[in-house]
């Protein structure tokens, strides 16, 4: 009985350490696509690409194909035939199938790799960055760097102050447009 139960004993220990999986506390993440211990292989690959620009606070994720060379992402490439290649960032270590670098433009990229070439389905209205920024710049007042419209010159509050503010002493009147308060309209008249 002492040895069936022995045998048990063992046949179940043995059972548990097949099934269990080694987790490495300190790892980095790690893509489903990761290609070996040695990272990938030069070539292109679909990736899931998160774009925040700081300025603006916009965060968007766009599935597309990036180059790697060297388990370095040196391109992106966007639906609209453009790319975003390594004269623009310095190339970020993507040998774990993740990386995070920003461009010379601000945009901080998040890059996760999905699958190899032709594997995925790419965004096609993923902008490019020099769309994405500019679109978003379009909305930052130029006066204040408040938000604003894009398709007003200035913010709410610097347009106020614009048509309010009297263009010879500055001071605040409703509907002055640039022209003379009635304080300094005054004055005017009075000298003539």
């Amino acid at each position: 009985m002492k040895n069936i139960l022995f045998l048990l004993m063992i046949f179940s220990l043995l059972s548990c350490k097949n099934k269990s999986r080694n987790y490495d506390s300190n790892s980095s993440y790690s893509s489903s696509y990761y290609e070996d211990e040695d990272g990938y292989t030069d070539g292109t690959y679909c990736a899931e690409i998160e774009y925040y620009y700081y300025k603006t606070g916009t965060r968007s994720t766009y599935t597309l194909e990036v180059e790697i060379e060297d388990n370095e992402l040196t391109i992106i490439y966007w639906p609209n035939g453009g790319w975003l290649d390594d004269s623009h960032f310095y190339p970020p270590d993507i040998s774990d199938g993740y990386a995070e670098f920003e461009s010379d433009r601000g945009v901080e990229y998040t890059i996760e790799i999905t699958g190899e070439e032709g594997d995925c389905y790419t965004s096609s209205s993923a902008p490019s960055e020099n769309s994405f920024v500019d679109d978003e710049e379009d909305q930052i007042c130029p006066r204040c760097g408040d938000s604003k419209y894009s398709y007003d010159d200035y913010c709410d509050s610097c347009t106020d102050e614009e048509e309010n503010t009297c263009s010879n002493c500055g001071a605040y009147e409703y509907g002055v447009y640039g022209g003379l308060c009635s304080s300094c309209q005054d004055d005017e008249d009075d000298d003539w």
